[in-house]
């Protein structure tokens, strides 16, 4: 079986790793090229991966170029994989593979369709998530259904830990939908759209602000969906940006909307609209995290954020 593997993001390394290590043959591997490093998140170099393996990595800025399109034609695939990639492939390269074009996304197709499913299953507050493998067609996430598996949310997950549980349950899938696509003995389930909820947009930088002025669990919540891989949530201390990796809240008593109540060399507290944010994980100016205790010291009690 001839398979294409198209990816860019950690997501990606993850499954191509798991498929290369079970000895499948990929006949050549698309990532992004380098230039995408700064514009996407969870981006990562396939470089590495394909050299252990002698495989053959093309670097794209648009995957439906022709002299792509051709280099597929070529190879006469039965089976391209696109796993973690935000580019839409057009109806020339669908129409290629013998099997298809199998996608992944991580939601409960087609319940949550379009970009950042991640971020957006913990700002809604869903108690179950899912990934869904499924076979590309010209529309957004629409396809047929050829696996889904599900897995639980709390409120105690945030982004990096959901991204890892969709990497667990992506390798189990792969492996077993591999050996299905390979024998034959796969099926295609109609998405059944009366179960259609909500398109999900695209969320970029901006959008990790933090307003003070909301409450301190709805504040907690978008810091937990937007920590790594993703920009992070931030606000502005000292004329300059200050991310918010990790943090817990607290219904106690706010002294003032961003007004931060208490510094030690642990933690900073700070008031919101209703409750107050623990600062445990920051960065400066979109630096490697630091102690706490290298921003904040007991002077800057009684300062604004925002």
């Amino acid at each position: 079986m001839k398979i294409i593997f198209i990816g860019g993001v950690k997501f990606s390394y993850e499954i191509l790793k798991t498929i290369l290590e079970n000895n499948w043959n990929i006949s050549v591997v698309f990532s992004y090229d380098d230039s995408k490093k700064e514009k996407i998140s969870d981006f990562i170099s396939l470089d590495e991966l394909c050299s252990k393996y002698n495989l053959q990595n093309i670097k794209v800025d648009k995957i439906n170029a022709q002299n792509n399109i051709e280099i597929i034609k070529k190879i006469e695939p039965d089976i391209i994989l696109v796993m973690g990639w935000s580019q839409l492939l057009n109806s020339e390269i669908i129409s290629i593979p013998k099997i298809g074009v199998i996608g992944s996304h991580p939601t409960e197709l087609p319940k949550y369709r379009g970009r950042a499913p991640i971020p957006w299953s913990i700002l809604k507050g869903l108690k179950t998530s899912a990934l869904t493998f499924f076979f590309i067609e010209e529309g957004i996430d629409s396809g047929d259904i050829l696996d889904q598996r599900s897995f639980k949310l709390s409120s105690n997950d945030d982004a990096t830990s959901v991204y890892k549980k969709v990497e667990s349950v992506g390798k189990e899938m792969i492996q077993d939908n591999l050996t299905k696509l390979q024998n034959g003995n796969y099926t295609r389930k109609k998405q059944d759209v009366s179960n259609f909820i909500e398109n999900w947009e695209k969320r970029g930088p901006q959008d990790g602000i933090i307003d003070w002025s909301r409450n301190s669990q709805e504040i907690h919540t978008l810091i937990r969906a937007t920590t790594h891989p993703y920009p992070g949530a931030y606000t502005i201390f000292n004329g300059s940006k200050l991310i918010i990796w990790g943090a817990e809240f607290s219904n106690e008593q706010s002294n003032g909307v961003g007004k931060i109540m208490r510094v030690n060399n642990f933690n900073v507290k700070i008031g919101t609209g209703k409750g107050v944010i623990i600062l445990k994980r920051i960065s400066f100016n979109d630096n490697k995290e630091v102690p706490i205790s290298k921003i904040f010291t007991k002077d800057n009690v009684d300062s604004i954020l925002g």
